[in-house]
C-alpha cells in the first residue's frame, strides 16, 4: 500500500472525545486529482487501544466536508464504521469511497464518541488507491 502525506487525515492522533482530523485535505489546490478515475478507500487504524472506564465507549467514524480548513462547521457525507470499546492496536475500518459525492472545498474524517468517557485512543486515517488486504486459501493439490 503506498501511503502520501498529502492524503493523511490523522497520524496518530489522541482522540478520547468528539473531535476533527488534525488534518483537512483541499480540494481546490492546484494539482489535486483526487483518485480521478480510480477506486479509493479510506482507512483509519487504531495507534493506540481505546480504553475507558465503563468499556462501553465507541468511536464513529464519518468522512466529512467542509468550506473551511479547519472543518468547524463540517457536514458528514459518507459514514465509514464504529471502533468498540476496547478496540486492539492493530483494529481497523476500511471503506470505499462512494463515488458523486457532493464536496465542498475541504475533505476530512470526524470522530464522535459515545456511551462513555474515553481515557485513551489514538488513531490513524488516510486515503489510499490500494488497500493492504491479503487472503490466503488451501493449496488445492496433494502431494505423494
Amino acid at each position: 500500500m503506498i501511503l502520501d502525506a498529502q492524503n493523511m487525515f490523522s497520524d496518530a492522533q489522541a482522540v478520547t472525545a468528539t473531535a476533527v482530523s488534525t488534518n483537512a485535505i483541499d480540494l481546490k489546490a492546484a494539482s489535486i486529482d483526487l483518485g480521478m478515475g480510480e477506486d479509493l478507500y479510506l482507512v483509519v487504524n487504531v495507534d493506540v487501544a481505546m480504553t475507558d472506564s465503563g468499556s462501553d465507549s465507541t468511536i464513529a467514524v464519518a468522512l466529512v466536508t467542509d468550506d473551511n480548513a479547519a472543518l468547524s462547521t463540517a457536514t458528514a457525507v459518507q459514514t465509514i464504521g464504529t471502533f468498540a470499546a476496547l478496540s486492539a492496536i492493530g483494529s481497523r475500518l476500511v471503506a470505499k469511497i462512494q463515488p458523486g459525492l457532493t464536496l465542498e472545498r475541504y475533505l476530512g474524517v470526524s470522530y464522535t464518541a459515545a456511551n462513555g468517557s474515553l481515557t485513551t485512543g489514538s488513531f490513524s486515517a488516510y486515503l489510499t488507491k490500494d488497500i493492504g488486504v491479503i487472503k490466503h486459501y488451501a493449496d488445492n493439490i496433494t502431494i505423494s
